[in-house]
């Protein structure tokens, strides 16, 4: 009898509890972990947001111009944004539990915004890797010709994917709202289809991943710069290999979407996800913020020196000869050790003088003024000498 009333107990409180999605289980302790979530998505959301506000700023500051690799990453940034305010939305309506302890109209919401955070995950992943070929288009404009192309078809295969996989996303049910909403008369395909797809573009993507994060070195490696920025550059736009490292361990939990008890299982796909996404848009700002700071570094100093030029010009001309040696001493003077280009303005081709071509080039100033009264000195006593009696006529 006492096990009797124990089941019937657990009966009446499976009862109270379920939802009508899944049978409850009474072993289960209801914990939330999807605060982790939540915190990550704020933080995530501060970071893009001065990222990319920074990186558009400056742009305009300097008067650069923007470019179709700032439209593009200004479209991630919305779709990011609304993601991260879902993914909240999400944590706050029970996402990191089990689904047993949650309400049904908390299921049916998660079920939504869960469809809408796959969606808003994949286009803004998009826009990233369509604004990193375009900042890479136009670094190596008219110079790697080859690459240029294979840049064009990595957009093309990154557009197409992403497209497919909005498209089988949206062919899950007839009608899509279906998937949220039970109730209404329709079809609901497998699970098996979106997780398919999941994985099918997801390594596709990765494969691109490994492109946008590689790549730099190549082409950054040849540009003539010191070291220490060689490095800079390349270890910015390297990062991606996080990015590339966080989509393929989110291949490894991609199983989890046939877990009934998807509120609770998906929280590892669902926090790759979320790094994965803001991560990558945060690299991507990196190199180009980097290029734009050391632009306007550049013509701050450039500015800084024509003052100091002026102020020097004003206050310190004295004699002709000193002028002299003033603008002589302005102009470059070049050593073996250092190019004739300001840094990253160089092709990235290397350009070398043959050896038995080399011509030693002599800068000489010359004073004008005290070469003519010199010229007319000697004249003067080329005459004396030639015809004296100019000089005897002058006196008498």
């Amino acid at each position: 009898m006492a096990s009797g009333v124990n089941s019937s107990g657990a009966n009446s409180s499976g009862a109270n509890l379920s939802n009508g999605f899944i049978a409850f289980d009474p072993n289960l302790v209801d914990r939330n972990r999807g605060q982790d979530i939540l915190i990550m998505c704020a933080v995530f959301s501060i970071l893009i947001v001065l990222s990319t506000t920074s990186r558009i700023t400056m742009k305009l500051w300097t008067k650069v111009g923007l470019g179709a690799a700032d439209y593009f990453i200004v479209i991630s940034l919305a779709f990011n944004l609304t993601a991260n305010i879902l993914e909240v939305q999400a944590v706050q309506q029970g996402f990191g539990r089990h689904l047993q302890f949650l309400t049904r109209e908390q299921v049916l919401t998660l079920k939504r915004l869960s469809q809408y955070n796959i969606l808003f995950a994949n286009i803004s992943l998009w826009a990233v890797k369509i604004s990193i070929c375009f900042f890479i288009l136009a670094l190596i404009h008219e110079v790697h010709r080859r690459t240029k192309w294979i840049l064009y078809g990595l957009i093309l295969v990154t557009t197409i994917a992403s497209t497919c996989q909005g498209i089988l996303w949206g062919l899950q049910a007839k009608p899509l709202h279906k998937l949220w909403n039970p109730d209404i008369p329709g079809e609901v395909a497998s699970v098996k289809m979106l997780v398919t797809s999941i994985i099918t573009f997801t390594a596709i993507n990765s494969l691109t991943d490994l492109f946008y994060a590689i790549s730099p070195i190549y082409f950054f490696g040849r540009l003539q710069m010191s070291l220490g920025r060689r490095l800079v550059v390349i270890g910015l736009t390297g990062s991606g290999l996080l990015v590339f490292a966080s989509s393929i361990i989110r291949v490894a939990f991609d199983g989890d979407f046939f877990n009934p008890d998807f509120t609770w299982a998906l929280y590892r796909v669902y926090l790759c996800t979320v790094v994965e996404r803001n991560l990558a848009e945060i690299i991507a700002d990196l190199p180009a913020s980097f290029a734009v700071l050391r632009g306007a570094h550049r013509k701050t100093q450039t500015l800084l020196s024509r003052g100091t030029t002026k102020a020097s010009e004003v206050s310190g001309s004295s004699g002709v000869a000193e002028n002299s040696y003033t603008r002589a001493s302005k102009r470059p003077q070049f050593s073996n050790d250092e190019s004739v280009y300001h840094e990253d303005e160089i092709p990235l081709k290397d350009s070398h003088v043959p050896a038995e071509n080399r011509v030693i080039i002599r800068q000489t100033s010359i004073d004008i003024r005290a070469h003519t009264v010199n010229a007319r000195e000697q004249e003067q006593r080329h005459q004396a000498l030639v015809r004296p009696w100019d000089k005897t006529s002058t006196n008498v």
